[in-house]
């Protein structure tokens, strides 16, 4: 059996990395491959009981505790309690500094490139970037969630192009479901809701979202935005300034935050459109989910391109763009589900059974 250390950084449900590697794990062979995750410890609901039900085993590093030479010193007690053949390192965080370790104790790397910018901030991305020069020099196998990720991190270097992969059956439109989730807000049958998922963030672009909400409004558009997930203590002041825009502009009865959730397929059954404004993406997952969905998307062209499988995907700029994405989000929310969805997805490289495929094949080299 071949042995492979994830650095995943988190096991937080919440997690759009972790959740990719989760649905991979669910499906991958283990008798022949098995997989061990070392983290940060979490704060949030996780996927630590499914973890060990699957034959894994969690390691975990105390944020506290999350200097170099902790996550140094961690990393080598870990590695000598079991023989790994594989650490697959998922770019970016401090764990990063692994994978020289890994290099001089003879066990393979692999890393994963998720996003297509180091960072929002100009002054982290070069920190980043020189965090991650390693990778040039130790990576054994280079993998990216869509080709703009992989140039991103992997520079002139080649790599893999594996697409994130979800368990589509659970986001199949159900409108019964979707029906009893806009009750469960009050919304009317004449109201179209519009969804965005995702961390409360300024990479996610809530308030841009809220700017060409107040654009329709405006316009008399009977329209209401569901705001799905929560925020980390560290984009606090990010999320505070969302819920000052709403009460400076009287939005306050027209934006509902749902907090994080777990039945993501019911709401985008109660969705009539997904607005995707990140600044920049790898590959959303949330994106792919609603696709299954059948869910006409509007998303930022920052980002990959490569997201969209059927054509009820837009691609629009975010900068100063709002009456665009306003005119636009009024064309689509005249559009109809594409109901033949999955059919669509699984004859395209999203095709679950070739995306695992395409993992097992990274660790029998």
């Amino acid at each position: 059996m071949k042995r492979v250390l994830q650095l995943t950084d988190t096991i937080e449900k919440r997690n759009g990395r972790m959740s990719v590697v989760m649905n991979v794990y669910r499906k991958i062979n283990k008798e022949n491959i098995q997989f061990d995750f070392l983290v940060t410890d979490y704060g949030h609901e996780n996927y630590y009981d499914e973890i060990t039900k699957l034959g894994g085993h969690v390691y975990f590093l105390s944020s506290r505790d999350l200097s170099l030479s902790k996550i140094k010193d961690k990393f080598l007690k870990v590695i000598h309690l079991r023989k790994y053949d594989f650490v697959h390192y998922h770019a970016l965080s401090k764990w990063g500094e692994c994978i020289s370790y890994a290099k001089q104790h003879g066990i393979k790397v692999i890393v994963h490139s998720h996003a297509t910018e180091l960072s929002d901030n100009f002054v982290k991305s070069i920190r980043n970037r020189i965090f991650s020069l390693n990778i040039l020099t130790c990576a054994d196998e280079r993998v990216a969630v869509s080709p703009e990720a992989g140039k991103k991190l992997f520079l002139w270097q080649n790599f893999e192009y594996i697409p994130n992969m979800i368990e589509y059956s659970k986001f199949t439109y159900n409108q019964n479901e979707g029906t009893l989730i806009r009750q469960k807000y009050g919304l009317k049958n004449n109201e179209k809701v519009i969804g965005i998922v995702g961390r409360i963030s300024k990479q996610k672009n809530q308030t841009f979202a809220l700017k060409v909400l107040t654009r329709l409004l405006q316009e008399k558009i009977n329209v209401k935005l569901m705001i799905v997930g929560d925020y980390d203590r560290k984009e606090a002041d990010y999320y505070r300034n969302v819920k000052k825009y709403i009460n400076d502009n009287g939005l306050v009865n027209d934006v509902i935050f749902t907090g994080l959730i777990n039945n993501l397929g019911k709401y985008y059954s109660a969705f009539d459109i997904l607005w995707l404004p990140s600044l920049y993406e790898g590959m959303p997952t949330v994106g792919i989910e609603a696709q299954a969905n059948g869910l006409p998307i509007l998303a930022s062209d920052m980002i990959t391109k490569s997201m969209k499988i059927i054509n009820n995907v837009v691609f629009l700029n975010t900068k100063n763009k709002e009456s665009l994405w306003a005119e636009k989000t009024k064309d689509i929310l005249s559009e109809n589900r594409d109901l033949n969805a999955i059919k669509k997805i699984n004859q395209s490289l999203f095709n679950t059974n070739v995306v695992v495929n395409k993992w097992e094949k990274l660790y029998e080299q």
